[in-house]
């Protein structure tokens, strides 16, 4: 019960699909027919009983179909031109009391669905004709209760409330399964459309290859501590030999250093800094308030833990790698691009005398 009234109330997890409300909807309307036919059988109202007999057919065969997913299209125009005539000619023979004439007015919208579920480049659905086609039968209706004379069928008091009250119900079930379904459709696709645009927001941050972040969400963090005016430190450190590493051992192996690399210097950092894939072999640590002996000795510690890194390659062969760091902090009047100039000029220097090193 609880997760009828969540499909009802838009809020379910899961959606009936085409199939599902179509065969639902053909089984309702054949069971309906059948019930209809039984009560104008009694009120010998032998045009009806016509028209519900050919209905109880119309139904069958559309159940069949939308049981087999055929033809789906279909089975909607047939079902709404079937409402459309039954409607009539229910109004025209018992009159507006029967409440045949809820089934015009239900079916002005339902057009909307039909082009919602069924327009595609194959076919093309176009609502406004249900529209029209619905409202001219309604205005047939009303003009010829207007101008004619009484020629109605006249069924007893507790029959015509009785048929009236199982119309309304037939055409509230009807409404709420197409608009229920309409409207859970469009608030799975909000939903998976929200969690795409975060997935490609979280892509647009981070490198592929490692996994770390990318220049981009490292320049939106450190612009965030520049207005804050708050101190902090850049690691800027480099794979030594990184292309003898791929002449040797290819680039699969190369990339399966920067993957291990990366590895080791996001298990080193503290919750708040950042692990950047500056570029290329480079990698860039962003650490918020951190003073310049506390960055000298995080990237101590990353060095000591490269140069015990065992990297194997597909082939079994096993190699070490070394990396080179430069360590710099913000000054007053600098900018995050001053900082890592900084950052680059120490590395360089560790890499002119003899890499392997933190400066």
């Amino acid at each position: 019960m609880k997760s009828v009234w969540e499909y009802i109330s838009a809020r379910s997890k899961y959606v009936l699909s085409k199939k599902q409300v179509m065969s639902f909807v053909m089984l309702l309307l054949g069971i309906y027919h059948v019930c209809m036919l039984v009560l104008f059988a009694f009120a010998v109202v032998y045009p009806m009983v016509v028209i519900d007999v050919c209905s109880i057919v119309l139904y069958g065969f559309c159940y069949v179909q939308a049981r087999k997913s055929k033809n789906l299209l279909l089975v909607f125009n047939l079902s709404y031109a079937q409402i459309l005539v039954h409607s009539v000619a229910g109004v025209l023979l018992i009159g507006e009391e029967s409440g045949y004439g809820l089934f015009l007015i239900a079916l002005l919208p339902l057009g909307y669905y039909a082009s919602y579920n069924f327009d595609s480049k194959k076919q093309t659905v176009n609502p406004a004709f249900y529209v029209i086609f619905s409202a001219l039968a309604f205005f047939f209706v009303k003009t010829h209760g207007m101008f004619m004379k009484d020629s109605y069928i006249h069924l007893s008091k507790y029959g015509t409330k009785l048929l009236y009250i199982t119309n309304y119900i037939v055409v509230l079930i009807i409404l709420v399964m197409f608009f229920s379904t309409l409207l859970n459709q469009i608030r799975l696709l909000e939903n998976q459309q929200l969690h795409q645009n975060k997935k490609l927001e979280k892509l647009s941050k981070t490198d592929a290859l490692t996994g770390l972040a990318n220049r981009r969400s490292l320049q939106e963090r450190c612009e965030h501590s520049e207005t804050l005016k708050s101190g902090y430190a850049v690691i800027l450190a480099d794979i030594d030999d990184f292309k003898k590493i791929n002449d040797t051992y290819g680039h699969n192996a190369g990339d399966q250093t920067l993957k291990e690399v990366s590895e080791v210097f996001k298990k080193a950092v503290r919750g708040e800094d950042t692990v950047c894939r500056w570029g290329g072999e480079e990698i860039l640590v962003f650490l918020p308030g951190c003073p310049l002996h506390n960055a000298k000795y995080r990237a101590g510690e990353i060095l000591e833990n490269i140069r015990k890194l065992d990297i194997t390659t597909s082939d079994k062969t096993c190699f070490h790698v070394t990396m080179t760091f430069g360590v710099a902090v913000s000054e007053d009047g600098d900018n995050f691009t001053d900082v890592v100039s900084k950052a680059d000029a120490k590395l360089y220097t560790g890499k002119q005398n003899g890499k392997n090193k933190v400066v």
